[in-house]
């Protein structure tokens, strides 16, 4: 069989998106991909497209020895949260996890997993955003 990822825009209003991430990985590792591109949101409450998101908050499931790194997307991804076991991240006190990428910053989110060993491992995250442009 063959890794199967999804991602799912659950809600996408005028000031907020949230997105389920999910994969059933068989095969081997996820190599980084862009889960959440910002140019296909819909647009914001002042007619502008959104040019990047905050992280208000993260619930993670992730199965075994896996981990999943989220990246700001840029001419040098950084990674912004590692992922294991279970848990959330809950960053809306302090405005979000913001993105800071530097050089060649595109906005979107990416994934990537590392830690695949053998058998079936499995993710699912949810991530909620908030638009900013």
């Amino acid at each position: 069989m063959a890794n199967v990822v999804t991602t799912q825009t659950l809600a996408d209003g005028d000031k907020h998106t949230t997105v389920l991430l999910t994969g059933v990985l068989d095969t081997g590792n996820e190599a980084n991909a862009i889960k959440v591109d910002v140019s296909a949101l819909v647009a914001m409450a002042n007619g502008n497209v959104p040019t990047r998101v905050d992280v208000k908050r993260i619930q993670y499931a992730v199965s075994g020895s896996l981990k999943v790194l989220l990246t700001w997307e840029a001419t040098a991804d950084v990674t912004f949260a590692a992922l294991s076991g279970q848990g959330e991240i809950c960053a809306e006190r302090f405005g979000g996890l913001t993105n800071n990428a530097g050089a060649g910053i595109t906005g979107d989110i990416g994934l990537a997993t590392a830690g695949y060993a053998a058998g079936t491992e499995t993710y699912t995250v949810l991530l909620e955003l908030q638009k900013r442009g």
